[in-house]
């Protein structure tokens, strides 16, 4: 009986540190694109609304399951008149902890390079980091440049219209781009 009472109170402390509270959306308004907007404005269009992100990192063959104890929070709306998007980061979600470390990115498409501009900046970080992305082979694949990175990219896949990951790679020895870690969303509903 001992060894049962154990293993149940070992579950039920495991469940409630798994479990994640989720503030509700600070906003369910989020805008809408400029008419004049680039249409390519809607490639980074499921980035719009508020999202649990639970992290996961890969372990050779397959995704571990998501860090226990902690969930970020990812939240995007269309910024600059609907020009852009501006997306909000922080890591724990402000439900866990008010005060979390957080950062902003603005995106917008350069139709002449054909490729996003994004610039982000963060607490802590202490500098803005310049990011590009563009469409390759199909897939939303996205680079630091300054400062330089050269061993660093993200690919977005999104799943369906409430679900979608941003896949880290590091260049690898060989050359090749090896996974590293995956964000996954899953988007928070708006209260009624």
């Amino acid at each position: 009986m001992r060894k049962v009472l154990t293993r149940l109170a070992a579950l039920l402390v495991t469940s409630s540190a798994m479990a994640q509270e989720v503030a509700p959306p600070e906003r369910c308004e989020y805008g809408e694109p400029h008419a004049s907007a680039p249409a390519e404005l809607s490639q980074f269009g499921f980035l719009i609304g508020d999202y649990k992100i639970t992290l996961h990192a890969w372990q050779g063959d397959k995704w571990s399951p998501p860090q226990p104890g902690v969930t970020a929070r990812w939240n995007g709306y269309y910024g600059l008149g609907g020009m852009a998007i501006v997306d909000e980061w922080f890591h724990p979600d402000p439900a866990q902890q008010a005060d979390s470390p957080r950062g902003i990115n603005v995106r917008m498409y350069d139709p002449e390079a054909e490729e996003w501009d994004m610039m982000w900046v963060a607490t802590g970080a202490h500098q803005v980091q310049d990011l590009r992305a563009k469409v390759i082979d199909g897939v939303l694949t996205m680079w630091q440049v300054y400062p330089e990175r050269p061993d660093f990219r993200a690919e977005f896949e999104v799943t369906d219209p409430d679900h979608w990951a941003r896949i880290a790679y590091t260049l690898g020895e060989d050359g090749e781009w090896v996974k590293t870690f995956k964000l996954a969303a899953t988007r928070i509903p708006c209260s009624e």
